[in-house]
């Protein structure tokens, strides 16, 4: 699997910087020490030269992180506010795709505790066991053109999907420089080290440390996708922790086993 492809400004430098080593070895192999030869060389030198400037432009486009790390947080506030008001009180669970036939990925915020129980269809869940609203969870553009340009394919091994996550956020999103992941037990933990979006997080901590556990952001629900379409188990978003000195941010999530419904 692809998951990083390159942006134009790159190709260009590639092609150019491969054009520069074919004019220069033919001015080489040719050994003529004429004008011709010379010409080759001089071309090749501006190929060179051509492809490092196109390779410092290859990069993300420049955007100002302190407005794009705001892009929903006031969608993630809001909807915290409006399940505090109905009552809805528990942490947002990830029911994978193939869990009680679905076909798709949901997200399920329980009035209370949740423990994997099935859940029957319907947005709003009312029932003897639990009761809660199941919606679709913050990452699912995301996942949905990440399957089409980059055609993900999510492992079920707890280390591959480990590495994914990783692949995902730093090479893939570049949404932080540094990620580490482990797992104990029913217990995920992820760690992003100086993460790029650390404005919008902290402005949602400071609303209410509730915000990110009842409407992740599409980062931490993607990453819980992840494990869930993985591992085939609902995953429960435990706590969500920016640093409020570093750019760092700690996931824990639960894994809620099968064997939890029973």
């Amino acid at each position: 699997m692809k998951l990083s492809s390159l942006n134009p400004y790159y190709r260009s430098a590639l092609l150019l910087i491969i054009m520069a080593g074919v004019l220069i070895l033919t001015a080489v192999v040719t050994d003529h020490n004429d004008f011709t030869s010379a010409e080759l060389v001089v071309a090749g030198l501006v190929c060179l030269l051509t492809g490092v400037f196109f390779t410092t432009l290859s990069g993300s486009d420049p955007l100002d992180l302190r407005y794009l790390s705001l892009f929903s947080v006031q969608s993630c506030i809001t909807f915290t506010r409006v399940c505090a008001e109905l009552g809805i009180q528990g942490n947002a669970s990830i029911i994978p795709k193939g869990r009680d036939g679905r076909t798709r990925t949901l997200q399920f915020i329980p009035v209370a505790e949740y423990h994997g129980e099935p859940l029957p269809t319907g947005m709003f869940v009312t029932g003897p066991d639990t009761a809660g609203i199941l919606t679709e969870p913050a990452c699912t553009p995301l996942l949905g053109l990440l399957n089409e340009q980059e055609h993900l394919h999510i492992p079920s091994d707890m280390a591959a999907l480990h590495a994914l996550v990783r692949e995902l956020g730093v090479d893939v999103l570049e949404v932080s420089k540094k990620i580490s992941s482990t797992d104990d037990g029913e217990i995920i933990t992820v760690t992003m080290e100086d993460f790029r979006l650390i404005g919008g997080c902290r402005v949602m901590a400071e609303e209410s440390p509730r915000c990110c556990t009842t409407c992740p952001c599409p980062v931490c629900s993607l990453f819980a996708t992840v494990f869930a379409e993985g591992t085939g188990n609902v995953i429960q978003l435990e706590r969500c922790a920016p640093d409020q000195k570093q750019p760092t941010v700690t996931m824990v999530f639960s894994v809620l086993l099968e064997n939890s419904a029973d």
